[in-house]
């Protein structure tokens, strides 16, 4: 039957579906500690990349390889957004009940960090995936790349914030575990997926380059 060919759209689909399904479940299993949540973000945006870049060579040994390999660095680098993040959100949460007529002004400015905090987080754990170097370098040079595409930076950041505030809205909802479930199992990775159709054409212009002009001929 044609629909089960291998180059019919429906079982590529399927076939995407389902390395996005086991992406998640990977993430998820390797996340429970809490400390190794930047070192299994760092795993998952790895095989998705190069899952973008038609790389489908066993997804989950290269996850564990990964995270094996970028451990350290990537636990680093989630310490430090954790930290800073903390620090940011008292701060904010401070200046919204600050009892002053001007509260707007550190509010405004601390929404701009978190903006530009969401624009190095959401790129940092890929480029510590694709790029080889000192944590703190990766984070610098990852950050500077997002910078330097603004529409696509903020498109990710929405992406990834869009589920976590659809899952907040409805946490005092019956149907909030079903919804939180469906996100860990196939939210994360597609997330992870659909931004790293973007950052594969970020971090690696050639290979993307040549995958174009694979799908043109």
């Amino acid at each position: 039957m044609k629909f089960l060919q291998e180059d019919t759209f429906l079982t590529g689909f399927l076939g995407r579906l389902i390395d996005i399904l086991l992406m998640s479940v990977l993430w998820l299993l390797t996340s429970i500690p809490v400390i190794t949540i930047g070192a299994s973000t760092t795993a998952l945006y790895d095989v998705s990349l190069h899952l973008v870049l038609d790389d489908r060579s066993g997804i989950v040994l290269n996850f564990l390889r990964s995270m094996k390999r970028n451990f350290g660095r990537a636990t680093l680098v989630w310490l430090l957004f954790i930290a800073s993040g903390l620090f940011l959100g008292t701060d904010l949460w401070a200046a919204v009940h600050w009892d002053a007529p001007f509260r707007i002004v550190p509010v405004f400015l601390i929404l701009a960090a978190c903006w530009f905090w969401m624009a190095a987080y959401t790129h940092t754990f890929a480029g510590l995936a694709w790029f080889d170097g000192k944590p703190l370098d990766v984070l610098k040079k990852s950050f500077m790349l997002s910078m330097r595409n603004g529409i696509f930076t903020m498109f990710i950041i929405v992406l990834n914030l869009a589920p976590l505030v659809f899952l907040a809205r409805r946490f005092t909802s019956d149907s909030f575990g079903q919804w939180l479930i469906f996100y860990l199992l196939i939210g994360k990775g597609t997330v992870a997926y659909l931004s790293s159709l973007h950052l594969a054409r970020l971090f690696a212009p050639e290979e993307w380059k040549e995958k174009m002009k694979d799908m043109d001929t």
